[in-house]
């Protein structure tokens, strides 16, 4: 994906008019909260310019939670388009736009009676099966933020990205499989389940941090 977006973004700057060109374009390649890819920047002034890039997560988290094992898998790709703002030229900006992505956080655990069982609401269960969760929020969202580096600028160096985008209220669903998904009672505990998460975590996962660093590279 990295490869993809590198090469269409460089496609896009062969095929700018030459007025464009002028003003200043540069590309870069990020990593961060919005995964590993590449960015490009057209600037119309010394205190303007307009910036999108391409992403993706080229790895999931494995870890364990009540002695069980869960691997966690990010969305499969992210955008930004936004504009770029130096209230003072040099590298200080402040930025603002739209974030896009496919897909949402997925969870899957090891087999629960391979970890002693687990509680699930007020039960605990040790049948075996897997459980899969699920985080949705909303797929396209603002963002703001504000960052140092000059994507337009002469030269080679890095720029690095502070902001947020308001992904808005987080929609949590859990599901089980094997034996476990027949239990009685496993579907009422599994909804309560997710409630809980969603009235404990919802006012953080309205949020997605930004944080990206990277290398531009000037095109004059």
């Amino acid at each position: 994906m990295k490869a993809r977006a590198s090469a269409l973004l460089l496609f896009v700057a062969l095929l700018l008019p030459s007025t464009l060109c002028a003003q200043g374009f540069g590309i870069g390649a990020r990593a961060g909260t919005l995964g590993f890819g590449a960015e490009a920047a057209v600037s119309f002034s010394e205190n303007f310019a307009v910036r999108g890039g391409l992403g993706s997560f080229f790895y999931e988290y494995d870890g364990e939670f009540d002695d069980v094992d869960y691997t966690v898998s990010p969305p499969s790709m992210t955008g930004t388009l936004g504009i770029d703002v130096y209230p003072l030229g040099g590298t200080f900006r402040l930025m603002a736009g739209i974030m896009f992505r496919d897909g949402d956080f997925e969870t899957t655990s090891g087999d629960i009676s391979q970890a002693g069982g687990v509680e699930i609401g007020d039960t605990e269960y040790t049948e075996a099966g897997t459980l899969h969760g699920v985080i949705s929020t909303k797929s396209t969202a603002p963002f703001v933020g504000l960052g140092f580096g000059n994507h337009t600028q002469g030269g080679f160096g890095f720029f690095i990205d502070f902001g947020v985008a308001f992904v808005g209220e987080a929609d949590v669903s859990l599901t089980a499989d094997g034996a476990l998904a027949s239990v009685p009672g496993l579907q009422q505990d599994l909804a309560d389940e997710a409630q809980s998460i969603e009235d404990d975590a919802g006012g953080y996962l309205k949020y997605w941090p930004i944080l990206s660093l990277g290398l531009k590279i000037p095109f004059k």
